[in-house]
């Protein structure tokens, strides 16, 4: 146990002294957050998101709330392409056959009472269906819920006949998208945290490349406690550093963040609990120093673009858009604008949470056996 505590602190030190390692993890993405936040404003502001189709079912509405009110509605034309549908049933099996549509959004009437103020703007609830993982779809309830609470307050002042029939929500649902500085703030902390799996292959190469692995193979400490400490402290190393990097951005670049941290930082965590186990998992497999670097650092660009860490990017119906729904960055990501952006629905950022500790779990099980398997000269030479 000592062994492994010092073997801890000592990896941990190596790593804060290190001023090219904080240079690229801490210092190199702050300056990145601003750099493109002002460098790519100007896209954003015009570009806020790009459109999406959406299904939107109304069962036997009259007057129509889509032809009265959604298609003169600037912002929505802006940010949805819109079909509809009389029948939920049609609605539904459209949207689960393809991967076009965003989101089902569906007008409920309420029971029509026999007052004479009755009007069916603001007596409907609305209900969305989307598919787990869609980051859009965060958007779809964001502005649909913005509208059903403008409806429901505008009928308690205005009577049936003066509620306005075209009303843009654009200064109301912009402050609900991210700018260009709130958006990369995101993508950059979860894009380092995957560089940050650097971190778990030195927990194996820095023993081969010092020339000790053999004798920490051949020593009566377990080897195994060794390389768990050191992995720890490289998780402690990135978790503090992508930290850093989120308070620094919101208090100093004012990058929305959001009103709950505090799930942020637990996201942070466990994400870079992954990090660092898919690093160590890559060096055991690859066993070559350089390869395993490679590997890290094309994962990492890839990852990023397929998650729209670059920039927005529309992957279609094909295989690409079919993998980035299974990337743990993405899922990351899209936890992180929902809390952002969507506070009131927590369910993406426990589905998230839950498939990173599925991840992780099975990773450590496979680098377990692995590691219980190597000969200390397939490391060495």
């Amino acid at each position: 146990m000592r062994a492994a505590f010092k073997a801890f602190l000592y990896t941990l030190k190596e790593n804060v002294m290190s001023i090219p390692l904080i240079s690229i993890m801490l210092i190199f993405p702050i300056v990145l957050i601003f750099i493109l936040g002002n460098a790519l404003s100007g896209y954003f502001k015009q570009a806020n998101i790009p459109k999406m189709d959406i299904i939107i079912v109304e069962d036997n509405f009259k007057p129509s709330i889509y032809d009265t009110i959604l298609r003169y509605d600037k912002t929505f034309v802006k940010v949805f392409h819109a079909e509809v549908f009389a029948s939920k049933s049609v609605a539904l099996k459209k949207f689960s056959s393809s991967n076009k549509y965003v989101a089902v959004v569906m007008f409920k009437k309420r029971q029509r009472n026999n007052h004479s103020n009755y009007s069916p703007f603001g007596n409907f609830d609305i209900e969305i269906t989307s598919k787990a993982g869609s980051q859009e779809a965060e958007f779809v309830k964001v502005y649909f819920n913005i509208f059903a609470n403008y409806y429901k307050f505008i009928k308690s002042i205005y009577s049936p006949s003066d509620i306005p029939k075209s009303i843009n929500f654009e200064s109301a649902f912009s402050g609900h998208f991210p700018r260009a500085l709130d958006y990369y703030a995101v993508t950059m902390v979860v894009m380092m945290a995957l560089y940050g799996s650097f971190g778990g292959i030195a927990v194996i190469e820095e023993e081969r490349r010092q020339n000790t692995l053999l004798r920490l193979f051949a020593s009566p400490k377990s080897p195994y406690d060794i390389f768990i400490a050191k992995a720890l402290a490289q998780m402690v190393f990135l978790y503090a550093q992508l930290c850093l990097i989120v308070i620094f951005s919101k208090y100093i670049y004012h990058a929305n963040w959001g009103n709950n941290l505090i799930l942020v930082f637990i996201l942070l965590l466990v994400y870079s609990i992954f990090a660092i186990l898919f690093g160590v998992f890559v060096a055991l497999v690859v066993k070559n120093y350089m390869i395993s670097n490679v590997i890290v650092s094309s994962a990492a660009i890839v990852f990023t673009f397929l998650a729209g860490g670059y920039m927005r990017v529309d992957l279609g119906n094909g295989f690409l858009g079919t993998l980035r729904e299974f990337l743990p960055n993405y899922a990351v990501q899209s936890a992180f604008f929902s809390i952002i952006y969507n506070p009131a629905d927590t369910r993406y950022s426990k589905n998230a949470l839950l498939y990173l500790i599925f991840i992780c779990l099975c990773i450590f099980i496979i680098c377990a056996l692995l590691i219980r398997k190597v000969k200390s000269w397939q490391f060495s030479g």
